[in-house]
C-alpha cells in the first residue's frame, strides 16, 4: 500500500504555501507526491481532461490512499472527476479541507450542495472544527508554519499590534483610530490613524520583524467573514505564533479554546476592547504570554499538528478497532438494533474523558417531528439542528444520549412503560432511521436515576458518582429562570465554585446567540452544566466543538429532591421548577442570597 498527497502547483499566496507545507510534512512521513497543476480547466475537452486525470494518478494501485487537499481552486467539475477517477482505480480518498469556498463568500453559496457531495465521496474528512458529512473525520486544530528560523531571544514588551493583511480586504485598518499603534504588512496604502504600513515581506523577513515584540492580530472585515472564522483556521494565527508573539483573536472563532487553554493571547469582543487590553497590559503579563507562546510554537514550527492529523486519518482508514470517535463497538459492542450504554457506564465515560453530553428525550423527538412542547414552541431551525446532532457520526468531543429503553425494560415502573410504549408506537419509523446509523449512544437517564426505576436503591451510588463529577471543579450552570438547580440541597456542595447564567424559562432558543456569548465569557476552564431543555442539546454540541466541556444534565435537581424525600412518585416542588410539572405555575420563589451571588448574567425577560 502506498500513500499519496495531492499538491496544487502554479498558485501563489497563502493557498499555495499551505498546500506545499502540508505536502512537505507528509513527505517526511513517507507520503508520495501527486501534483496537480493550476491552469484554466474550463475550456479543456472531456477527452483531454480524462488523459490528464490518468497522468495525475498514474502511480496508484488498488488499496492505495490519496490525501486530497481541497480546494484545488479548479472548477468543481474538475475536482469531482479526479476523485471519481482515483476511486475507479481502487484508490481510497481522505479529504483535507483547507477552505470551503462555498462558505467564504455569500455569492458562492450556490456551490455548497456540490461541495458537500465531493466531501461525502471521501472515506475520512480532515476539518478545522467539525464535520458536516456523515463519515469519519479528524480535526486540524491549527495550521502549522514550518521554518528553520529559531529565535534566541524572547519577544520584547511592546504595546503595538501587527496585522499581516490587505486593508482593502479587511477594511478595519483604514478605520483604525486607537491609541495603540497598528503595523500593517501589505503593499497597499492605509488611511487609518496611528497606522504604519510596513509593506509586503517574504515569510522569513516577516517572522523576524514580528519576533521583535508586540501582538499579532487575527480579525475580520465583515460579519459574514466573522461567521466563517467559526469553522475555518486562520493562517495568520500560526504565523504570529511561529514568530513567538502572543495573539489577539475575536471571540467565537474556531481556535478560541486553543488560545485560551494555552494562554497564548487575548480573546476580544471588539477591536476597541483589544486595543484597550494592549494599552493596559503590564510587562509581567505580557512576558507570561510570551513564555507560553515560546513553549507552544515549537509544535507549529516543526509541523506537529499536520503530522497528527495525517497519522490519525490513516489509522481511521485502516484500523478495524478504530472508528472516527472510538466509542462505537468499544463500549457498546456490535448489535443489530440500538446501542445505548446504561446510565452508570455513561457517567463513567463522561467523567473519564471529559466528553460533552447532549441528552435527547421525548420532547426533542416531538420537536423534530414538527410539534411544539410545553417549554419550547416548534422552530424549524431548532428541529433541523436537533436532527443533525442525533444523526451525526459518533464523536470524541460529544456524546449523544437516547432513552435507555431498548433493553431491560423490566427495570422501570408501569407508568414509565405505558408512556414509552405509546411514544414508540407514534415514532417507530423515526427510531428505525436512527437505528440504521449503527452508532453508540449514551443514556439520557444519566440525570434521571431515581423516580422511574423499580429498584431505587441504585440511586444513592449514582448520585454519589454525579457529585464526584462536580467535586473540586469550577462550575457554570446555565438554566431557566425557575430552575434554581441545587438550591436548598447539597448537590453542588463539593464544587470549587458555582456561577449561573439565568435564561428564559420558555423558548430559550430565541435567545440562543446571547446565551452562547454569555457562556463563552464565563465558561472558560469550567464544567458547564446545561439545564435548558432542547436548547441545551444545541449548546452542548456547539460548545463541545469550540473546546468547552458542556454537560446537558437537566432534571437532575428534581430527581435528587425526590431521592432525598424518598418519593414513590413525582411530587411538585413549591419553590422551583419540577420535572414533568409543566408551565411552572404557582411557584413560590424565595430570596436566597447565596443563589443571587452566583448569578453572573441574567438573560431572562
Amino acid at each position: 500500500m502506498k500513500i499519496f498527497i495531492t499538491c496544487i502547483n502554479g498558485l501563489s499566496g497563502a493557498a499555495q504555501y499551505a498546500q506545499t507545507m502540508v505536502s512537505d510534512i507528509a513527505h517526511q512521513l513517507g507520503f508520495r507526491n501527486m501534483g496537480i497543476f493550476y491552469y484554466n480547466s474550463r475550456e479543456e475537452s472531456a477527452e483531454s481532461l480524462s488523459s490528464r486525470y490518468d497522468g495525475i494518478i498514474a502511480g496508484i494501485s488498488p488499496g492505495d490512499i490519496v490525501f486530497f487537499q481541497h480546494p484545488t481552486w479548479h472548477q468543481l467539475r474538475f475536482e469531482e472527476g479526479l476523485i471519481r477517477r482515483i476511486k475507479a482505480y481502487g484508490g481510497r480518498v481522505v479529504m483535507v479541507v483547507h477552505d470551503v469556498e462555498a462558505l467564504m463568500f455569500e455569492s458562492s453559496r450556490f456551490m455548497l450542495k456540490m461541495v458537500t457531495e465531493i466531501y461525502n465521496s471521501a472515506e475520512v474528512l480532515v476539518v478545522s472544527s467539525y464535520a458536516r458529512a456523515d463519515m469519519k473525520f479528524a480535526i486540524q486544530e491549527i495550521w502549522d508554519y514550518t521554518t528553520d528560523i529559531r529565535f534566541s531571544q524572547p519577544a520584547k514588551f511592546r504595546k503595538e499590534i501587527h496585522f499581516a493583511g490587505k486593508p482593502s480586504k479587511f477594511l478595519f485598518p483604514d478605520q483604525w483610530n486607537f491609541d495603540v499603534p497598528l503595523k500593517v504588512y501589505a503593499s497597499e496604502q492605509c488611511t487609518g490613524e496611528n497606522v504604519q504600513v510596513k509593506g509586503w515581506m517574504d515569510s522569513d523577513r516577516l517572522l523576524l520583524e514580528l519576533a521583535e515584540g508586540g501582538f499579532g492580530l487575527v480579525w475580520y472585515g465583515n460579519d459574514y467573514w466573522h461567521q466563517y472564522m467559526r469553522y475555518n483556521n486562520s493562517f495568520k494565527l500560526s504565523t504570529y505564533l511561529a514568530a513567538g508573539i502572543p495573539v489577539i483573536v475575536p471571540r467565537g472563532i474556531s481556535n478560541q479554546y486553543l488560545i485560551e487553554g494555552n494562554h497564548l493571547g487575548i480573546v476580544a469582543d471588539t477591536l476597541e476592547d483589544a486595543a484597550e487590553q494592549v494599552k493596559n497590559i503590564s510587562e509581567a503579563e505580557y512576558q507570561e504570554y510570551v513564555r507560553h507562546v515560546r513553549e507552544f510554537s515549537s509544535l507549529i514550527r516543526d509541523g506537529y499538528f499536520t503530522k497528527k492529523f495525517l497519522i490519525e486519518a490513516v489509522q481511521m482508514l485502516l484500523r478495524q478497532d478504530m472508528d472516527d470517535y472510538g466509542i462505537s463497538g468499544m463500549l457498546c459492542g456490535e448489535k443489530e438494533h440500538f446501542s445505548v450504554m446504561d446510565m452508570q457506564k455513561t457517567l463513567k465515560y463522561v467523567k473519564d474523558r471529559h466528553v460533552s453530553v447532549a441528552r435527547f428525550g421525548d420532547g426533542e423527538v416531538d420537536l423534530m417531528m414538527g410539534y411544539s412542547i410545553p417549554y419550547q414552541d416548534y422552530n424549524e431551525e431548532l428541529a433541523g439542528r436537533l436532527k443533525q446532532i442525533i444523526m451525526a457520526p459518533d464523536n470524541r468531543k460529544l456524546l449523544v444520549c437516547l432513552p435507555d429503553i431498548f433493553e431491560g425494560r423490566e427495570r422501570y415502573t408501569d407508568a414509565f412503560h405505558s408512556f414509552w410504549d405509546e411514544h414508540m408506537k407514534r415514532y417507530q419509523d423515526f427510531y428505525d432511521e436512527i437505528a440504521a446509523n449503527g452508532k453508540c449512544y449514551g443514556s439520557t437517564f444519566l440525570s434521571r436515576p431515581y423516580i422511574d426505576l423499580v429498584d431505587k436503591s441504585i440511586a444513592e451510588k449514582h448520585f454519589q458518582n454525579i457529585k464526584e463529577l462536580f467535586a473540586e471543579k469550577d462550575i457554570l450552570i446555565v438554566e431557566g429562570f425557575y430552575s434554581r438547580s441545587g438550591v436548598g440541597n447539597d448537590l453542588f456542595q463539593g464544587a470549587k465554585s458555582v456561577e449561573r447564567i439565568i435564561c428564559p424559562s420558555q423558548n430559550a432558543y430565541s435567545r440562543y446567540e446571547a446565551i452562547m456569548n454569555a457562556v463563552r465569557r464565563h465558561g472558560v476552564n469550567k464544567l458547564i452544566l446545561l439545564m435548558l431543555g432542547p436548547t441545551a442539546k444545541i449548546m452542548a454540541a456547539d460548545l463541545a466543538f469550540e473546546g468547552y466541556w458542556a454537560v446537558d444534565i437537566g432534571h437532575i435537581d428534581s430527581e435528587y429532591e425526590w431521592y432525598r424525600m424518598g418519593a414513590a412518585y413525582k411530587i411538585k416542588l413549591k419553590n422551583k421548577h419540577t420535572a414533568e410539572f409543566n408551565f411552572d405555575r404557582d411557584i413560590e420563589l424565595q430570596d436566597d442570597d447565596a443563589y443571587a451571588e452566583e448569578i453572573v448574567e441574567m438573560l431572562s425577560d
